[in-house]
């Protein structure tokens, strides 16, 4: 039986799992490594890291199988979106990777986009710019190290890296470019206006591919690495929310994912690019053909549970252990109201000076509140994306959770409540790597289109309904949490300008 190998190059974890064609897990397995801050607000990656990370859970995911080399057909990547990799002429890295979480570049972000306008930025890209994006970072390189700019070959993102050591292949994928803020989603090719508007190399921008595309074929040395058989072949694989979405299922309008993991995002795929007139959705290219996506995001949802635990939890304590007493307190905290900013938000005010804040405190609260106050957050600022994209149409009828919050509880029942819409999961871990894998079914012809490997490989549990009490009560939470961040907006600024 043919075996389908998906890596992702997550934030902090490279995953690999092995599936059959019908979407059975054989074997999964996964890498942590971290990210390195130089200075504060800065977020980097050594991009070995990954492919050291990589190897060790590939060979991990096969010993688990049991599989031979020869067993896998065919490889699909998925990554971490935004990262700038930028690459020598002899594929080397020219530097650390600066990945999304950085928060170093606004100021190049502000004078890019007061220069180019966000209509004609929605004409050209279909997005607006932040900072953690690749061509934020570029911005920044430009005027801070210019020299490392000048002497790049490529840019590419983080499972292009990857990709790059498997084939030899320098190239990205239409989801990943898209992620770049350089590239023209509607037409499915790069802004070239883009960089020079903006003063940026115009040689560094790859070569694209579809994310079912052929990229090449596994070379001799990343086959003994991996522990697979040279000449494996390997897809180009896609942006890791593109391809959770092909891994969860979401292939036509309908459906939407909720996604927490590091960041969280709401995702609904559309037939058609459709544009928030002000730019605060996203709107990407699917990994599939002629397919694009919707996407809201913010920044710090897992992150700010692990941040807390980190921080005030006692040692060893569990992200279970904490789920288990936010199940205790009713929904609303009783009383207490998180904004979940640490690191700045994206939708939908698009602020990386935004601050994170816990109002309501008493001398009632205790640790299960913070927890529970933290989810709820979480979840509202993710409601935030649902009301926009119910304002561009009748939006989704059902929520699929994934990631490793959403998919476990009391958060899933959370989100149920807080949406009022019936939130269910997909069978099976890591979506992500799931849906490269199917990439890789795609790509090589396993599959006679995406509605086949959907129906074959994808299956769900029985959704939660939302509790018509919590949702009574959260209706009423959320507008006080819609009126906080414009409250606190000068407070956090000027807070932040006392921090640097």
């Amino acid at each position: 039986m043919p075996y389908l190998l998906g890596i992702d190059i997550g934030t902090s974890r490279a995953k690999a799992v092995l599936i059959d064609l019908d979407g059975n897990l054989l074997g999964v397995a996964g890498k942590d490594y971290a990210i390195d801050q130089p200075q504060a607000g800065w977020a980097e990656q050594d991009p070995e890291a990954w492919w050291r990370a990589a190897t060790l859970a590939v060979r991990q995911a096969l010993a688990v199988a049991g599989a031979a080399p020869g067993g896998v057909v065919a490889i699909g990547l998925a990554g971490q979106m935004h990262g700038a990799v930028l690459l020598l002429p002899d594929g080397r890295p020219a530097r650390a990777a600066i990945i999304w979480p950085d928060r170093r570049s606004p100021a190049q972000v502000e004078r890019a986009t007061r220069a180019v306008g966000l209509t004609r930025l929605g004409r050209l890209t279909g997005n607006r710019l932040a900072v953690g994006m690749a061509a934020a970072s570029l911005l920044w390189l430009r005027d801070h190290e210019p020299d490392t700019l000048a002497a790049a070959d490529r840019l590419v993102l983080p499972k292009d890296y990857v990709g790059l050591k498997l084939t030899g292949r320098v190239a990205t994928d239409v989801s990943d470019a898209s992620g770049t803020l350089l590239y023209d989603t509607a037409r499915r090719r790069w802004a070239t206006e883009l960089l020079a508007e903006w003063k940026l190399p115009h040689w560094l921008l790859p070569e694209v591919l579809e994310s079912s595309e052929v990229a090449g074929r596994l070379r001799a040395e990343a086959a003994e690495a991996l522990g697979l058989a040279a000449g494996t072949l390997v897809v180009a694989g896609g942006a890791d929310q593109a391809c959770q979405a092909l891994g969860s299922g979401l292939i036509d309008p309908g459906l939407a994912s909720c996604t927490i993991g590091t960041g969280g995002q709401l995702l609904a795929p559309l037939a058609a690019p459709l544009h928030d007139p002000e730019l605060r959705l996203h709107t990407f290219c699917h990994a599939l053909p002629g397919r694009w996506y919707s996407m809201g995001a913010t920044l710090a949802a897992g992150l700010s549970l692990g941040w807390f635990r980190e921080r005030f939890a006692p040692a060893g304590m569990t992200f279970d252990e904490l789920a288990q007493e936010a199940a205790t307190v009713p929904a609303g905290a009783e009383g207490l109201i998180f904004l979940p900013y640490l690191v700045g938000e994206r939708t939908p005010h698009f602020d990386p000076g935004a601050r994170g804040a816990f109002i309501g405190l008493t001398l009632a609260h205790g640790r299960g509140h913070a927890v529970r106050a933290i989810m709820e957050g979480v979840a509202f600022a993710l409601r935030d994306s649902l009301e926009l994209m119910r304002a561009l149409g009748p939006g989704p009828a059902e929520i699929v959770a994934a990631g490793g919050g959403g998919a476990g509880q009391p958060w899933q029942g959370i989100l149920a409540s807080v949406f009022g819409l019936p939130v269910m999961t997909a069978s099976g871990p890591e979506r992500t790597a799931a849906g490269a894998a199917l990439l890789a079914g795609l790509g090589a012809g396993l599959y006679a289109g995406p509605a086949e490997a959907r129906a074959r490989a994808v299956r769900y549990e029985p959704a939660v309904e939302p509790r018509p009490a919590d949702a009574a009560r959260y209706q009423e939470l959320y507008a006080l949490y819609r009126e906080l961040y414009p409250a606190l907006k000068q407070s956090s600024a000027i807070l932040g300008q006392a921090r640097d």
